[in-house]
């Protein structure tokens, strides 16, 4: 005879009710004795060896965590001298820049804290005793007007540091001193000592010196304010130079020490932890203690020979540029210190923390583990007791509402059984409007509202696949029509001449890109040609692209017979750089060839070195470039043009970083060498569009299989005259 579901689930739930309860009964009074005999023997041991384990792995993590503690702080300060190396190399190349081309700039006037108010900021101009005597040359007063031109980025400079006390600055050998301050708790004009105007000499600054001795950029020791004592400061220096090569004088960036102090109280662990920061020598520079051996303070010897064994052999380690955790004793004290190198300026970050703050914290934990595995013991006590009472009463009167319930509990269990077979039945022929009107509080109505979501989703998916569809469609299209844009906005008729060849090809990362060529004749003997590389990929890089081409166009068409090359670079680089709120920028490579001298002269604002193909030698070699900067994200700089001589058959080769920088699937870059050897073992006398075609080759032969990273565009110019 078969049983239907509701017989099933009646005699199921009743034997399975039974056998448990005869089962759960046995084994609670069995098991629950035995755990309370074990549960005394293993609580001593367990809660014993716990303990002792939690206070060893807690006595480690406070170890490493001071040491990743050590090293955050250390790469925090060492980041921000980095940045301040950074600026300063800059500065002082740029103030190479306007002493060695005096006719690149006109005279400027700065502010004179002696007779006008100086605002925080603004830049200004001081003289040293010397020249207060013997007064200002007609020479030295067009070098100071000339050398104002920095105001330009000394402000600016001077802006990023506002948050705290700090100067930007530069300082001649002839004595004066051109400055742009920062006094963040001052509003209005700065004050000035009157001793500033009449007795400060920058050149017997320590900032000054050190950087002369190292004619590179330098750190100087913590040293005090001309004139105040209780203002530390610490300076980055670097020299320039001018036109000869000789130092002209110095440039240096300081900022006030109190946020390194602040950084080292913030990194102390415990009452009575302390930091402090070693530089080369084993002085103690930074200290947040004012007391003992490691108080920073002026000649206060090498560690290395004047601490304890501990000590020493640690200051040892730390001037080393090591990083570690080691035990050292000050002052009859164990301590661990925990140090890291600060390489940017040679220094080393330590903190220290008393072993025995340490171990109260181990052992702490080690008792608060204990305590927790006795209460565990006495609550399992008190739980069997309660629960052997319970188990008793239970049994009895849970047998009989088994019973009772069983019968009851199978039929409702099968009704909306029922139910919901009969609705999925409807919606699965395709009525997915229909709902199942479920409620009973377990599996089987969430498994209704289940169905009832599934079917809202399954409507909602089919309209949100119609409507994605027809959006991807559009968009597709859009892409297809800003690629035909973009390539019909490229030259694609390469002019048949007998005195010039050239070809060109672009084919970009994505639908539309950012690299671009151009050509077109200035007049009847004068080509002009550009290749440019716009920063980023795809619609953006697409749309700044199409600004730099036609911006150099325009200034070129406009200026170039008047104004030179550099100046139609430097002009649309100004343009480019109003309203470039995106701060892109493009590598450019622009050239005039005359077509009757073979007169080639160029500028490289960022762009790769081309290549030049000699005919007479039949060699290739890079072309001698000064990279000048990228346009667009800075305006009012300066650009350089070069000229060279072509002879006949010699050929230019221009690209973008997408051939050099291309990489195959083991992410191998192209490189220029091997650009370069290829160019030298193959054909270059071959017509254009053969070499290009040979050189992509080439390319896609290390590329292989992997995906196009960048757009690449390759222009091949051959003078035949």
């Amino acid at each position: 005879m078969k049983w239907n579901i509701q017989k099933r689930l009646l005699v199921l739930v009743l034997a399975a009710g039974i056998l448990s309860f005869l089962a759960m009964s046995g084994l609670s009074f069995y098991g629950l004795s035995t755990v309370r005999d074990e549960m005394g023997e293993m609580g001593y041991d367990l809660g014993r060896a716990g303990a002792t384990f939690t206070q060893d792995l807690v006595m480690y993590h406070m170890k490493h965590t001071l040491g990743e503690l050590a090293k955050a702080r250390a790469e925090y300060i060492d980041h921000e001298t980095a940045l301040i190396s950074s600026d300063v190399h800059i500065l002082a190349n740029t103030m190479t820049k306007i002493v060695s081309n005096p006719n690149n700039y006109k005279p400027v006037k700065l502010l004179n804290p002696q007779f006008e108010p100086v605002l925080n900021t603004q830049a200004y101009l001081t003289y040293g005793p010397d020249v207060k005597r013997n007064g200002l040359s007609p020479e030295m007063q067009r070098e100071i007007e000339l050398a104002s031109n920095i105001r330009t980025l000394l402000e600016p400079l001077a802006k990023s540091f506002e948050s705290y006390k700090s100067s930007c600055y530069v300082a001649s050998k002839d004595g004066w001193f051109i400055c742009s301050s920062v006094f963040p708790d001052v509003e209005g004009a700065l004050p000035f000592e009157e001793s500033e105007f009449f007795d400060y000499d920058p050149r017997e600054r320590p900032w000054y010196k050190a950087a002369i001795a190292a004619r590179m950029p330098v750190f100087s020791d913590v040293y005090s304010h001309f004139n105040m004592n209780n203002y530390q400061l610490i300076a980055c220096s670097a020299p320039y130079y001018d036109a000869a090569g000789n130092v002209a004088g110095v440039v240096g960036i300081d900022v006030s020490t109190h946020d390194i102090y602040r950084t080292i109280d913030e990194t102390i662990i415990g009452e009575n932890g302390f930091s402090f920061v070693l530089n080369n020598r084993g002085e103690v520079i930074f200290s947040s203690r004012d007391n003992g051996i490691l108080l920073a303070k002026s000649g206060g010897g090498d560690l290395r020979k004047n601490a304890g064994a501990s000590l020493s052999h640690a200051a040892e380690q730390m001037v080393k540029g090591d990083s570690g955790i080691l035990p050292v004793t000050i002052g009859g004290e164990e301590y661990f210190l925990a140090f890291a190198p600060m390489e940017t300026v040679g220094w080393s970050f330590a903190t220290l923390t008393l072993r025995k703050d340490i171990a109260a914290v181990a052992v702490s934990s080690k008792d608060y583990f204990f305590s927790q595995v006795e209460g565990f013991s006495r609550r399992l006590q008190d739980e069997y007791i309660f629960m052997a009472f319970f188990a008793a009463q239970l049994v009895m009167g849970l047998l009989y509402i088994q019973f009772t319930a069983s019968k009851k509990l199978s039929a409702k269990l099968v009704k909306p059984i029922y139910e919901l077979s009969d609705g999925v039945r409807e919606i699965s022929s395709g009525n997915l409007d229909k709902k199942l009107d479920i409620h009973t509080g377990d599996e089987i109505e969430h498994l209704a509202a289940c169905f009832n979501a599934m079917t809202d989703e399954l409507k909602t998916q089919m309209a949100n696949l119609t409507k994605v569809t027809a959006e991807r469609e559009r968009l597709a299209t859009e892409l297809d029509v800003a690629t035909e844009i973009q390539r019909g906005m490229l030259p694609k008729d390469f002019p048949t001449r007998a005195d010039f060849e050239l070809f060109a090809t672009m084919t970009p990362a994505k639908e539309v890109g950012g690299d671009f060529y151009d050509f077109y004749m200035l007049d009847e003997t004068h080509l002009v040609i550009t290749v440019a590389d716009v920063s980023g990929k795809g619609i953006p890089a697409a749309l700044f692209m199409v600004i730099s081409k036609n911006v150099l166009k325009n200034f070129a068409v406009s200026t170039l017979n008047r104004e030179g090359l550099a100046e139609v670079v430097a002009k649309a680089n100004d343009k480019l750089c109003a309203n470039n709120e995106a701060m892109m920028f493009v590598t450019a490579f622009i050239g005039v060839l005359d077509l009757e001298t073979g007169e080639f002269t160029f500028v490289n604002a960022g762009h790769n070195p081309p290549v030049i193909y000699h005919a007479e030698e039949n060699h290739c070699d890079f072309l001698d470039v000064k990279k000048n900067f990228v346009m667009g994200p800075m305006d009012g700089i300066p650009f350089v043009e070069q000229k060279i001589f072509l002879k006949h058959g010699d050929l230019l080769f221009l690209y973008t970083d997408g051939v050099t920088e291309a990489l195959n699937v083991a992410e191998e870059e192209y490189l220029p060498d091997r650009l370069i050897a290829f160019m030298n073992s193959t054909d270059c006398k071959v017509d254009l569009q053969t070499l290009l075609k040979n050189i992509r080759g080439d390319l896609s032969k290390h590329v292989g299989e992997a995906e196009q990273s960048d757009d690449i565009t390759m222009f091949a110019l051959r003078f035949k005259k």
